[in-house]
């Protein structure tokens, strides 16, 4: 049981948590068993996101050099404290659970929260998941963004009533903020992925193009973020939200490009999640005061 707590990795399900109540409050805030069940979903399949990756992921974790609290996986496998088989069946049982949820919700005439929910998991499933790995195909900042950023906040938003307009553009600059951040998070394990053939991103791009895509995504972060922001509440702040996440993502492609994030890999994941939720959380109390 120790071994699974640890593969669950329960410090990054708050973000899930915090994109899922987003939903809900730019909704209006509803209640009730639909919006209980979404969020079961959504902390499910972010559970079995994580014992999928560290069950797919045991050559790549393990040549991790210098692993972390985040990044190099849950490390669960590494401390023998629990077996790939057992995560594969812990998968399959949440995997039922979900798919139970979703039998519900269409029989009880919420197909579109069952095909929210279903491609939820199917998603969060293939990021790591056979045949498709898409985190192993250069897809997984994609495939990760398109989950958390898009698919979670409409799921809480549906949930709670309805999908409101401006929060299609909240999930635009979720999606920007989510591809930075996972570049954040892989750099550190670039290496360990390049020798395991694990494609991410970074690996697709090679070092010599490290810099300009952290450049690249703070550019997106900042375009999209000033593009949404007038949709938004508390505009001003959103827009302010994005220009920092930008900033740091800057900072980041500087420190890389001239070698000083080698130093100390960890801070490169820091900031970027830093960044990341700092602009969630102006978001979600925006929404709130709102």
């Amino acid at each position: 049981m120790r071994g699974l707590l640890v593969a669950a990795r329960p410090v990054y399900l708050v973000g899930a948590v915090m994109l899922y109540a987003l939903g809900v409050v730019a909704a209006g805030g509803g209640g009730g068993l639909p919006v209980a069940l979404g969020a079961a979903v959504v902390v499910l399949v972010h559970v079995l996101t994580h014992f999928v990756n560290d069950a797919e992921d045991v050559e790549t974790d393990e040549r991790t050099e210098r692993p972390t609290a985040l990044t190099g996986g849950s490390r669960a496998i590494q401390r023998g404290l629990v077996i790939p088989g057992e995560l594969r069946r812990a998968s399959a049982g949440i995997a039922a659970v979900v798919l139970t949820i979703g039998a519900y919700e269409a029989a009880a005439g919420d197909p579109a929260g069952a095909a929210l929910h279903l491609g939820i998991l199917g998603l969060g499933y293939s990021y790591s998941g056979r045949p498709l790995a898409l985190g192993r195909r250069g897809l997984g900042e994609v495939t990760a963004a398109a989950v958390m950023g898009v698919l979670v906040p409409l799921a809480g938003a549906h949930a709670a009533g309805g999908i409101p307009a401006p929060l299609w553009g909240a999930a635009a600059l979720l999606f920007a903020l989510t591809v930075f951040a996972r570049l954040c998070t892989s750099w550190p394990d670039v290496e360990a992925d390049r020798q395991t053939g694990k494609l991410t991103l970074l690996v697709v791009l090679g070092p010599r193009w490290h810099g300009a895509a952290f450049a690249c995504a703070g550019a997106a972060v900042a375009g999209v973020g000033l593009a949404a922001a007038p949709s938004l509440p508390a505009s001003g702040w959103q827009a302010a939200a994005a220009l920092g996440a930008a900033t740091v993502a800057a900072g980041i492609a500087w420190a890389v490009r001239t070698g000083r994030a080698e130093r100390r890999p960890v801070w490169v994941p820091l900031a970027g999640l830093g960044a990341y939720g700092a602009s969630l959380g102006v978001l979600l109390v925006a929404y709130l005061g709102g």
